[in-house]
């Protein structure tokens, strides 16, 4: 078993099952699409395939949410010198970095239909041409994908192109939420700790039930600040009232989920009103489609499905 593959800890049978498929999946060529809650472990679950897959050249990860759109062509493609204002030399671009290696594009859901014909050429036929370039470039890129949304719902939403789905997901991988193996926070908290440095801590039974009572929105990230935050608050042992400290401070953000189900259910009630034509619900609310849309995507509203 690969280091990578080792580091997504767990004993529970989501977990074991999450490994298995990881490490069959890991040595082909196939296209792979990461699904799984924030905070889940999607990035871990990436560099596990890429290390397994063989491939010799780099793990280049691209986060598509926080590259603005202006910026998308040059960041994935790539310049040449003088292509632009200030271009005074060149740039490889991610899937030039990422030739004989892993492309991994995390939140692939949120970027915008407009460009994913430009990515969908580039996976299609592994060619593209660098901003300012006057013939195509060829890399050998293996393509990973993540995305914390559901990619079909986005498709029948006219979010999310079909054709691209189709080969950003020759396979299918699903993390597991905290929730669907929370029997592994004991051993999440030991591997959290001695990452660390606080290896030698000891936690009471009663930390780990209090850890394990409570909800995780956030996943397996939300635990390890929580987790950190205690060792430090901790004074010789782990035990509860570290605990309940690290803990205290976190009702904002309880509050803060509150309001996003809020927003949710209220984008909902206006988009049916308006039998889901979104060029009608962006204008009552005085606002673009395109706006619209990534409110959508935010908090996950998608059209119900149309049997």
């Amino acid at each position: 078993m690969n280091s990578s593959i080792a580091a997504l800890i767990g004993e529970s049978p989501a977990m074991q099952r999450l490994r298995a498929l990881v490490a069959a999946a890991a040595p082909t060529r196939l296209s792979i699409l990461i699904e799984g809650p924030t905070g889940s472990g999607k990035e871990l679950v990436a560099a596990a395939l890429h290390e397994g897959s063989g491939r010799k050249g780099a793990f280049v990860a691209f986060n598509v949410a926080a590259i603005g759109e202006s910026m998308f062509e040059d960041a994935l493609f790539g310049h040449v010198r003088g292509a632009f204002t200030g271009a005074s030399g060149e740039s490889a671009g991610l899937l030039r970095e990422a030739d004989g290696g892993t492309a991994f594009f995390d939140e692939i859901s949120g970027l915008p239909v407009a460009l994913q014909v430009k990515l969908l050429r580039a996976i299609d036929t592994g060619q593209f041409r660098p901003l300012g370039a006057r013939a195509d470039c060829r890399s050998d890129f293996r393509v990973v994908a993540a995305t914390n949304e559901a990619t079909r719902a986005l498709v029948e939403a006219a979010l999310f192109r079909a054709d691209l789905l189709h080969r950003i997901c020759a396979v299918e991988i699903h993390v597991p939420d905290l929730a669907e193996h929370i029997e592994d926070v004991p051993l999440l908290v030991r591997h959290f700790l001695d990452c660390a440095g606080f290896g030698r801590l000891a936690v009471t039974d009663g930390a780990l039930r209090l850890l394990q009572e409570r909800e995780w929105p956030g996943n397996v990230r939300e635990l390890r600040n929580a987790v950190e935050w205690a060792a430090t608050l901790a004074k010789g042992t782990l035990d509860e009232a570290a605990v309940r400290r690290a803990l205290s401070g976190r009702e904002g953000a309880a509050n803060s989920r509150s309001v996003s189900v809020q927003e949710s259910l209220a984008l909902r009630e206006l988009l049916g009103r308006h039998e889901w034509d979104t060029g009608c619900a962006a204008q009552e609310l005085g606002i673009h489609r395109s706006t619209l849309y990534r409110r959508m995507r935010r908090w996950s509203v998608v059209p119900p499905s149309r049997t």
